[in-house]
């Protein structure tokens, strides 16, 4: 006895459009598992009302097998917290000059907004997308910034630019 393939012409064959769409997925997913993806949102991102469906995509890719470095920024977060304590916003060239009680906002925002991504990367109720999902988090200094320091007359304070990325011990830890 033989077996033989469906006929994929057989009008009698269902076409399912969510087996259609695996099908037609599986070689990306194949393509990218084990690969090491960097997502970089923005602060923006984190405040919007469906930051959690990014969230849960994010969790999506790691079930599928990816490595995922998140990079997040946090301008809005750190301008409102600017705006409380009644502290100038100065910008100079797109940048923002960071004095001392912009450097305390920045430190302020960036932990809030790192911990809501874990928050909600922990997040594994029964009837979410989320359900089973374990996802470890690491956080680090993986990234070393020098002072832009002073330019055209212009004192930057602590606004800095990336000096380095610390990729080995970034690999390590993924």
């Amino acid at each position: 006895m033989t077996a033989s393939l469906p006929d994929p012409n057989d009008p009698a064959r269902s076409h399912d459009p969510f087996v259609d769409w695996v099908r037609q997925a599986t070689p990306y997913i194949h393509a990218h598992r084990g690969r090491t993806f960097v997502v970089a949102f923005g602060g923006e991102a984190v405040a919007d009302p469906r930051f959690p469906d990014l969230v849960h995509d994010i969790a999506l890719l790691h079930g599928l097998g990816i490595r995922l470095v998140l990079v997040h920024g946090a301008r809005p977060q750190i301008e409102a917290r600017l705006a409380g304590r009644g502290a100038q916003l100065r910008y100079v060239n797109g940048l923002r000059i960071t004095d001392q009680t912009a450097l305390a906002c920045v430190k302020e925002a960036a932990g809030m907004v790192r911990v809501e991504i874990e928050a909600l990367l922990s997040l594994g109720l029964a009837n979410s997308p989320m359900a089973g999902v374990r996802i470890p988090v690491v956080s680090g200094n993986f990234v070393t910034a020098r002072p832009l320091g002073v330019i055209d007359g212009v004192d930057y304070a602590h606004t800095g630019a990336v000096r380095r990325v610390d990729r080995q011990t970034l690999r390590s830890v993924l």
